[in-house]
């Protein structure tokens, strides 16, 4: 179900692209330069994730003022740029799973490692 859900996501942010760019006759270099501006566009939307946090330490916060849901829209945009990357180097949504918990072992694997020291 999950898998499914993905698969569609996946595919409706892949149809979305064809507006911009034509995957199939898409060089290196430009997937390259796609690549930058789909990282510099996550990066400009992590800040606006984070202007929707109260995190500043100097200043006094009210965390029940935190709107989830443009909270959420922005994530979304992190989500859909970060999509963006997958579906222009064509890793598919089989393989996104795959890979994440590839790295998920990986990590836990390290972690459990360094809480031995």
């Amino acid at each position: 179900m999950l898998m499914k859900t993905l698969k569609k996501i996946y595919q409706e942010q892949k149809t979305f692209q064809k507006y911009f760019f034509d995957l199939e006759t898409m060089s290196t270099k430009e997937r390259v330069n796609w690549s930058k501006e789909f990282i510099l566009s996550i990066h400009r939307e992590l800040g606006e994730v984070l202007e929707n946090l109260p995190w500043k330490p100097h200043m006094k916060s009210n965390y029940k003022k935190i709107k989830y849901e443009d909270l959420g829209i922005e994530l979304i945009d992190c989500f859909k740029y970060l999509l963006n990357l997958f579906i222009l180097w064509g890793i598919e949504p089989k393989e996104i799973v795959k890979l994440f918990f590839k790295k998920s072992k990986r990590v836990r694997k390290k972690y459990a490692k360094q809480q031995k020291k």
